[in-house]
């Protein structure tokens, strides 16, 4: 039977036509009617992400809800397949710090039937192990692309420095070779068992199936999920408390360095302007490392705003990592200082609001939106608050969140010691030289 817990229309950045409601079992399920066309979208969140995983394990959560996706019991891998080439349905998943996600993009007359194949692989997965295998191989040959690739082993490098031992977020949801290979289909089985529990789910929905409807639909499906739930430990601070580097040697012909440093956790005040202080940042370094010293052909900065928690960063690629790394301090701590135009300011802050406007036009984002507010701080609205936040943003604001948050910074950065000498790199302070 559904409970609805409201329905929101106050707050103009705010969807409207929002319902709340827990399935028989306890799932909670948040639907946005979208009454316009057919097309449904659907997320499947599994809460926990790093915080359930250890060293020897990570990754497991990818590999066992992957290995589900291959079929069930009811729905044969053959059968399964032939499903989604017949509805020309789309899954996509996603595998973070905080949680997994499973999404569905399909039509409107679909949904009750992908809902039914969907819960049945995840409670009665038919684990063949030549199909898992071949996805096995399939995620380690991506894995290992990625980890060979220094351009995105960098973060990783990067974490080592910023993040401090022993934080979950070190773990790697999506694993390592070492790990990832171990896995069989009886821990996907068993990991599988212990994890879909309905205290550790939600379901957000966009599209134009009434709340009524969906949750009819959801109680046949996943109205079946067992009850319970794990209880997550609460994500610690990193673990910095001094600037920090990290240097790893490879053969490349560009060096690689990326600084991270804390940024608001989701749903603080300080979040809209933390994050347009880092487009600022962001416009300029390229003016100063791209257009006026030709230092590189890759700049750029940001933060995160949706984790437990968040960071910002800064990244470059260039053949003389010490002066970029000193350059780049340097525009950090201009804007921290306020030393920008607020012709600038403005002109970031109404850009994200358009990006974020236009983004969370689709069902895919808007399920997200929904889900990871919910997941971070209880309330769904977080994140379209962010974008009201976003408005009549001064250089004081973004100059004070920086300064509060951004105190020290973690180094990471991957260089040919042939080429480059290592004795000249330091963990260069924020507030540049």
């Amino acid at each position: 039977m559904i409970s609805i817990l409201f329905l929101l229309a106050f707050l103009a950045s705010a969807p409207e036509n929002v319902t709340e409601f827990d399935l028989d079992n306890g799932i909670h399920v948040i639907s946005r009617t979208v009454t316009e066309g057919e097309v449904e979208g659907l997320s499947f969140f599994l809460v926990g992400g790093s915080r359930v995983l250890d060293e020897t394990n990570q990754g497991i959560e990818a590999f066992a809800l992957e290995a589900a996706m291959t079929g069930s019991a009811s729905y044969p891998d053959e059968r399964w397949r032939e499903i989604m080439d017949v509805t020309l349905a789309s899954w996509n998943a996603s595998y973070n710090y905080d949680y997994s996600r499973y999404h569905l993009k399909c039509l409107s007359e679909d949904l009750p039937l992908l809902l039914d194949g969907f819960a049945d692989c995840l409670l009665e997965p038919e684990l063949d192990p030549v199909v898992v295998g071949r996805m096995q191989n399939s995620q380690l040959i991506t894995l290992q692309s990625e980890l060979n690739d220094p351009d995105n082993r960098i973060w990783l490098v990067a974490n080592k420095g910023f993040m401090g031992a022993g934080h979950p977020y070190l773990l790697r949801p999506d694993g390592i070779p070492s790990t990832l290979s171990s896995f069989d289909v009886e821990d996907a089985g068993e990991w599988l068992s212990s994890r879909i529990k309905s205290g550790n789910i939600v379901i957000t929905h966009a599209g134009p199936t009434s709340p009524e409807m969906l949750a009819e639909l959801l109680e046949v499906s996943f109205g079946r999920v067992p009850e319970g739930g794990d209880v997550f430990p609460e994500v610690p601070e990193f673990g910095i408390d001094r600037d920090t580097i990290i240097v790893e040697n490879d053969e490349t012909l560009s060096a690689y360095c990326v600084v991270k440093f804390k940024a608001p956790p989701v749903g603080s005040d300080d979040t809209a302007a933390y994050s347009t202080a880092m487009g600022v940042v962001d416009e300029m370094l390229w003016q100063v490392l791209r257009t006026e010293n030709a230092l590189t052909y890759a700049v750029y900065g940001g933060s995160t705003n949706s984790y437990q928690r968040n960071w910002g960063y800064m990244y470059i690629s260039t053949t003389e990592p010490v002066l970029s790394a000193s350059l780049m301090t340097g525009v950090f701590s201009d804007v921290a200082n306020g030393n920008v135009d607020q012709s600038v300011v403005t002109g970031v802050a109404n850009n994200n609001r358009t990006i974020q406007g236009i983004g969370a036009e689709s069902m895919d984002t808007q399920c997200w939106m929904l889900g990871s507010g919910y997941i971070s701080t209880g309330d769904w609205r977080t994140p379209y608050l962010l974008q009201e936040s976003l408005e009549e943003m001064t250089v004081y604001q973004i100059s004070r969140a920086l300064s509060d948050w951004a105190l020290d910074a973690g180094w990471g950065i991957i260089a040919d010691s042939t080429v480059v000498d290592f004795s000249e790199f330091e963990p260069w302070p924020l507030e540049g030289e």
